[in-house]
């Protein structure tokens, strides 16, 4: 470890300056760059691993949201759903702007056409079912 590198590192040191006595400035230069190489080392190893744990907290956290994003979104869809439903439920009608009204000769070509009330709902539930049968034969077919 960086630790006992740095307590040997001390040891030969204070050895040397015991047995030797001289001091000079080369000396002192390596010395400090000896001791700042060691102590810059401890720091960037622990530096990269508190950055590969704060990174694996990242991603694991990144994927937890998108999780629980994913699971609650058709809860948020039928919220919303239910919410807009119940304000148009509650809300006043609206007046349409425009209103769309057939030529009076038109009028009175269907209403000529005796049970035309009757004839029209027949034609609208026979195209009822077709759609119906249709649904059910694509249905079927899966």
């Amino acid at each position: 470890m960086v630790w006992g590198y740095l307590s040997e590192f001390w040891d030969a040191i204070t050895q040397e300056v015991v047995e030797s006595g001289v001091y000079t400035i080369d000396w002192f230069q390596s010395l400090g760059n000896a001791v700042a190489g060691a102590i810059g080392g401890l720091f960037e190893n622990l530096i990269h691993h508190l950055y590969d744990i704060f990174y694996i907290f990242n991603w694991l956290f990144d994927n937890l949201a998108d999780l629980f994003l994913s699971i609650f979104s058709p809860l948020k869809w039928i919220f919303s759903f239910l919410k807009g439903f119940w304000i148009s439920a509650t809300a006043p009608p609206v007046e349409p702007e425009v209103v769309y009204q057939t030529a009076g000769q038109v009028k009175d070509i269907f209403e000529a056409v005796p049970y035309w009330q009757y004839f029209s709902m027949a034609i609208g539930i026979g195209l009822s079912i077709l759609v119906l049968g249709f649904i059910f034969k694509r249905l079927a077919n899966f």
